[in-house]
């Protein structure tokens, strides 16, 4: 049962780190207002870059804790996909919010073409900024849900 408690914590070690990287570009609204002229132009190109990378680390977590069930399912069950559907909460949010993520990450592409065509941007961004903020509510309840739901596995 060690070897399934070190696998399952795989995720929440990660994921930690994945939060704060998430609340740090999260910031970006208010640290963005701000900065002017070129030290702007290299942060938002840092934000974006680092958003694009968020997505691909989101997408990795998540396979990450499919891969951790199926394992921990392997070991308890001797069935890798016994303990692959989400059997709370957390588990069914962690999807929903990668969706999430997709979209923030998308609205923000197209916040950026239009800026770069000088065109107006106004309503790609405010969806953007809305995505964002429903996605870090549900990465909170997903977080808080999370370090209840790694007290059972350990």
């Amino acid at each position: 049962m060690t070897t399934r408690t070190i696998i399952m914590l795989i995720h929440p070690v990660l994921a930690t780190a994945f939060v704060f990287w998430l609340v740090r570009q999260y910031g970006w609204r208010k640290k963005g207002m701000s900065l002017r002229g070129d030290e702007r132009k290299k942060a938002l190109a840092r934000h974006q870059r680092h958003g694009e990378l968020l997505l691909w680390a989101g997408i990795s977590l998540a396979l990450i804790a499919f891969v951790a069930r199926a394992i921990s399912g392997l070991l308890v069950n001797d069935d890798w996909s016994s303990d692959l559907l989400p059997q709370n909460i957390h588990g069914f949010s962690g999807p929903i919010g990668l969706v999430l993520l997709w979209l923030v990450v998308r609205y923000g592409r197209t916040t950026a073409e239009k800026m770069e065509e000088n065109e107006s941007f106004a309503l790609e961004r405010t969806k953007h900024g809305r995505a964002s903020d429903m996605m870090m509510a549900l990465v909170m309840i997903h977080s808080f849900l999370g370090l209840i739901y790694t007290f059972q596995v350990i």
